[in-house]
């Protein structure tokens, strides 16, 4: 026989000594490819028993079993990686942006008062006028809301994690 003709079913059964249906089943699973010489079938039958004596044979069962391993792996890898960015505080927890930003609310509305007290006092004492404060309190009062109510809401996942800005209702 020559191995770099093509080869019969019937054929490369006899020489590796199994039946033609065994053969055939190695064809229907895309182990053989009809065509090809008997030294491309010979090769190709040969990495097929290695696996599986190495207990490496693909399956369904084996492919869900890795990807569920590789998803659990990832997982895994990003809890740590989350971990470590809240160790080195570059995440925050929810509690803390909720105190930073309270406390910027409370700084940005002192800061807007003191900038409106000044800019009105500036310009009283250039044009040599008085001011009515009351007739700016409603845009005062408008500015204050925009820049004071603000909460925090859980995002729309329900996992609780993570949470958006949102306008007071």
């Amino acid at each position: 026989m020559n191995l770099d003709e093509p080869v019969t079913q019937v054929e490369f059964a006899a020489l590796v000594g199994v039946s033609k249906q065994a053969v055939s089943a190695h064809l229907k699973n895309s182990i053989l490819n009809e065509g090809e010489t008997a030294r491309q079938w010979l090769i190709a039958y040969c990495e097929r028993l290695r696996l599986e004596a190495a207990g490496r044979v693909p399956s369904d069962a084996r492919e869900r079993r890795d990807l569920a391993a590789a998803r659990k792996d990832e997982v895994q890898a990003a809890l740590a990686e989350r971990e470590l960015y809240r160790q080195d505080s570059l995440i925050l927890d929810i509690d803390s942006v909720r105190q930073a930003m309270t406390e910027w609310i409370t700084l940005g509305k002192n800061e807007f008062l003191g900038a409106v007290d000044r800019m009105v006092t500036a310009i009283e004492s250039d044009h040599g006028i008085t001011i009515d404060r009351e007739t700016l309190q409603p845009d005062i009062d408008a500015a204050l809301r925009a820049i004071g109510d603000y909460q925090f809401e859980s995002d729309a996942t329900g996992d609780g994690d993570s949470a958006a800005m949102a306008p007071a209702a």
